[in-house]
């Protein structure tokens, strides 16, 4: 079995590693990553949500997020955000930074959260949106005409829908815009009924497919009796060059663009992962992609962790390597990335071997969509206050950040990133301290 030894080893690959991967390496220490996967960002919406509903039997939602983590704390005292809250501003800039040094950049406002139009027809709120998003923002009591566009054969959006939910939806939020739709045809890949978002994506990154796109909303404009002030456009204008294609459709049909927030939609997340991995390789930082914490223990002056690190199949065991290091991060995510697990009726922390007990009915609210959202979700790993995990086992080695700790409920309290900014930074910083 081979081995390597680093700083600080932070375990999983998603927006919370990231933000922990960066503390380290600020505080001038080497930091190594280890994941299969970017976990729950890979597939994310790619913005940055702080606190956008204090949930309970009449959800507040929250204007500004600053206001709302205050009602939230009283409402939760026990919150991750009473923990790592103070370094929420130097978390969610080390995030921004990060992924601008990527490559993609994320537009603030004035600390406040807007409503950015999605793929379901709705709004979702966010304080951080990436620049992509940015022109499509709700602003109440602005009137304007915004023409929604829709492919023929990407099923996954459907603009005419979409268009009039946004015209019913926008009056709960003060909006005063008038939608439009159409639904425009590209022949590059051929006869073809269906297309995938990625598929569309990787065609619009080419010279060819970024042209046939700009043509055709260019001729329906300028066909149309209406100017539109803002179109939008499905999340798939490629892979890697969408920057310079939304720029080329503003210059082409004189208004603004953006595109609808994704919900789950691979094309955002890859390029948001994908940022902040090449700026944390750039900066120094070792990730292992396609590794697989199997184990971790505590050792002499640290943590050691068993992986597997490469292909893994029937026919491929993978290589097993122990990683030793001073301190350790785990930034597996919850029930979403893989980090909580259920075995029948009993709730785990897959690598602690933490039991954390059972869903009964105390902890279930009948209501799928219960306004206060569901208690097994708060389920977690517990932490000190410095965010070292309880178990003393590790001797205060080892952190925890994210989706895997206990106290929150980011689904229902639309708080992810910015728990996973906070908390990670807030973990990351003094898991470097305390080598």
């Amino acid at each position: 079995m081979s081995g390597m030894k680093s700083d600080v080893l932070v375990i999983g690959g998603g927006t919370a590693a990231c933000a922990a991967a960066e503390a380290v390496l600020q505080a001038g220490k080497q930091v190594t990553m280890v994941f299969p996967n970017g976990g729950s960002s890979e597939v994310s919406a790619g913005s940055v949500d702080i606190l956008g509903v204090v949930p309970g039997e009449e959800p507040r939602i929250c204007g500004d997020y600053r206001e709302g983590i205050r009602a939230l704390l009283e409402r939760y005292p026990d919150h991750v955000y009473g923990k790592c809250g103070g370094e929420l501003d130097t978390g969610v800039q080390a995030l921004v930074s990060l992924a601008e040094a990527g490559g993609y950049r994320l537009k603030g406002f004035d600390g406040k959260n807007v409503w950015i139009p999605n793929m379901l027809g709705t709004f979702s709120v966010n304080a951080l949106v990436p620049e992509m998003l940015a022109g499509g923002a709700l602003v109440p009591g602005e009137e304007k005409k915004v023409l929604v566009i829709g492919v023929k054969g990407n099923a996954a959006f459907n603009a005419e829908a979409a268009a009039m939910s946004y015209q019913q939806y926008q009056k709960k939020l003060g909006g005063k815009a008038d939608y439009f739709s159409a639904e425009i045809r590209l022949t590059g890949w051929g006869d073809r009924r269906k297309v995938s978002d990625g598929e569309l994506a990787d065609y619009l990154d080419t010279r060819e497919g970024a042209q046939e796109l700009i043509s055709a909303v260019r001729t329906f404009c300028g066909n149309g009796k209406y100017h539109f002030d803002t179109i939008l456009f499905p999340p798939v204008l490629g892979y890697v060059k969408y920057q310079e294609l939304l720029a080329e459709i503003k210059a082409a049909c004189g208004c603004d663009a953006a595109e609808v927030q994704a919900l789950g939609n691979s094309v955002v997340g890859y390029r948001f992962t994908r940022a902040l991995y090449r700026a944390l390789e750039t900066r120094g930082a070792v990730l292992l992609r396609g590794a697989k914490a199997e184990s971790i223990s505590p050792a002499e002056n640290g943590i050691d962790a068993v992986c597997t690190i490469g292909l893994t199949d029937q026919l491929h065991p993978g290589e097993k390597m122990t990683i030793h290091a001073s301190s350790a991060v785990l930034a597996t995510g919850g029930f979403v990335g893989g980090g909580i697990k259920a075995r029948r009726t009993e709730v785990w922390i897959e690598l602690l071997e933490e039991k954390l007990g059972g869903i009964t009915t105390e902890v279930l609210d009948r209501n799928a969509l219960s306004r206060s959202g569901q208690d097994f979700m708060r389920m977690g790993a517990e932490v000190k206050d410095d965010l070292s995990v309880k178990n003393e086992t590790y001797n205060g080695r080892l952190f925890a950040c994210g989706d895997v700790l206990a106290g929150h409920n980011s689904a229902s309290e639309r708080s992810g990133a910015g728990i996973a900014a906070a908390s990670a930074y807030l973990a990351g910083k003094n898991a470097a301290a305390n080598i």
